[in-house]
């Protein structure tokens, strides 16, 4: 699958446009539709997708899959158990 977005279209802010905004996004439904039916086939079970908007060298704004997953952690070692102390008497007799 490529890491492009099909059917999503990111287009740079116009010119008189206010501050707040950032820039437009046109969703072709049916490209888009099954972009994501494919994604989903092949990522099962995953919650969110996350998307980097980019500019080609042409200039043109596209919208690429952001494929970056943090490195599984592992678990801290268990603490190394060690006998209790005797505490001097040396002998197991509980009272």
């Amino acid at each position: 699958m490529s890491d492009l977005i099909g059917g999503l279209y990111p287009k740079p802010k116009h010119e008189n446009a206010p501050d707040f905004v950032i820039g437009k996004l046109s969703i072709n439904v049916q490209q888009f539709r099954e972009w994501m039916k494919n994604w989903i086939q092949d990522n099962p079970g995953e919650d969110w997708i996350n998307i980097d908007m980019k500019v080609g060298k042409s200039g043109k704004a596209y919208a690429a899959l952001d494929t970056w997953k943090p490195e599984a952690k592992e678990p801290p070692p268990a603490p190394a158990q060690t006998a209790p102390a005797d505490e001097g008497f040396g002998d197991d007799i509980p009272f």
